[in-house]
């Protein structure tokens, strides 16, 4: 009899074992956008400025700076570099470009999914940039901001921002 009852015990352990194990299932990494310095090290922030905090802008000034995304979802979209300052003489007078695309306040690019690609931004002070912006000083911040629409329109800065890097002139 006490062999049964430990039989009884032995089976009824090793069925619930098994059923918890095959419950459990493999479990799928979050799909996100991820961001990196040097193309190696990835997370969805980051975690230094692209730009020196402490730039004195002058007109045709120009800062340059790479960095990467990684698309990690199954899903293209747009990555949009775009400027915004509480002083919108600045906004106005620089520019923002990725790669040879050189527009007035914002830029995209096409990433496919699962790519990951490599972002020169170029941030340029116009020649023409007024004496407000000369003798002033402002937050100047780069934000970046994903988008799975394939509109061209530079998108409102809003609440929605993914990534903000601040620059001082």
């Amino acid at each position: 009899m006490k062999h049964s009852t430990f039989v009884a015990c032995t089976a009824a352990f090793a069925g619930s074992s098994v059923v918890l194990l095959m419950g459990a299932g493999p479990t799928q990494a979050a799909q996100t956008i991820k961001y990196s310095a040097d193309g190696e090290r990835w997370d969805t922030d980051f975690t230094s400025p692209l730009f020196d905090k402490d730039i004195r802008w002058v007109p045709q000034d120009s800062r340059s700076s790479q960095f990467h995304v990684f698309n990690d979802t199954d899903t293209g979209g747009r990555l949009w570099v775009s400027l915004d300052s509480d002083n919108p003489a600045f906004v106005r007078a620089l520019d923002v470009s990725i790669g040879d695309a050189v527009t007035e306040s914002c830029a995209l690019t096409i990433i496919a999914a699962g790519e990951k690609k490599r972002i020169d931004v170029v941030v340029a002070m116009s020649e023409a940039a007024g004496n407000d912006t000369r003798t002033s000083t402002a937050r100047i911040d780069l934000v970046l901001q994903w988008d799975n629409s394939m509109s061209d329109v530079c998108p409102e800065l809003s609440g929605a921002r993914t990534d903000m890097e601040g620059a001082q002139s």
